[in-house]
């Protein structure tokens, strides 16, 4: 994919506007999978936070915004994210 930028709020935005634009919504279902994948349980917060609290101190709990992520994390962050879609896309549909 090309993005315009190395950020993870930048891959995030394109994932939710490719995922938008399918008719077929390929990341239904991916927010609870993060939440019981990552946290064990249900979760409210949108999963790119979810993902990023495994790297970012204060991110569940809302003390670091999304557009604030260390750059030092980012691609750590964007790594991540890309092998839990792979893993969560390959998973058979019920």
């Amino acid at each position: 994919m090309y993005l315009l930028d190395d950020r993870f709020s930048t891959v995030i935005a394109f994932i939710e506007g490719f995922s938008t634009a399918c008719n077929e919504s390929p990341l239904n279902g991916f927010q609870e999978w993060v939440s019981k994948r990552i946290l064990g349980g249900h979760s409210s917060r949108h999963w790119a936070y979810i993902i990023a609290s495994t790297q970012v101190p204060g991110m569940l709990d809302g003390q670091v915004p999304i557009d604030q992520i260390p750059r030092e994390l980012e691609i750590g962050l964007i790594e991540a994210v890309l092998d839990l879609l792979e893993e969560f896309l390959g998973l058979p549909a019920d």
